[in-house]
């Protein structure tokens, strides 16, 4: 390395979530999502919501059962070059192919987590829908590419 090139320092993600609001098809959860470097001091830092479906903890485990993740921790890695999306939640006891992705309401989500700005409810359906979740979903990725070098951690809360 040349002397005039700084180096980029060693970074993990560590993303906590917390279930906030359940609907009927849908749920709701606040996140923070910091970047460490390898002494453990904190980066940077930047928070949002996820959308999920509607959260059956006995469905949790089951494969296609339309029910948000059980909550737990969880490595997040990129996806291959043959998936579908670019991030996925990897090890979620009975389920695979948890993503990471844009979309607007739980007609969208299998189990995926789909990152927004904000969220809109709809007292009369009993469901949230998500806001800007295009938006949210650049920023948050564009995240993950300059600190997950190290990894990329989940906390899935109740």
């Amino acid at each position: 390395m040349k002397n005039n090139q700084k180096s980029v320092p060693t970074t993990n993600i560590v993303i906590n979530t917390n279930r906030l609001w359940y609907g009927k098809d849908s749920t709701v959860s606040a996140f923070i999502a910091t970047a460490y470097d390898k002494e453990g001091n904190t980066v940077n830092s930047m928070d949002g919501y996820f959308l999920e479906p509607g959260t059956d903890y006995d469905k949790a485990e089951i494969a296609g059962s339309d029910s948000s993740i059980k909550y737990g921790t969880y490595n997040i890695v990129r996806g291959q070059k043959w998936q579908r999306f670019e991030w996925y939640v990897d090890n979620v006891p009975g389920r695979s192919g948890i993503a990471i992705h844009g979309g607007t309401d739980g007609s969208n989500t299998l189990g995926c987590l789909l990152p927004a700005e904000d969220f809109v409810h709809d007292k009369e359906k009993d469901n949230y829908r998500t806001v800007n979740s295009g938006k949210k979903k650049k920023e948050l990725f564009d995240f993950f590419k300059k600190y997950g070098k190290n990894g990329i951690k989940i906390n899935v809360g109740v």
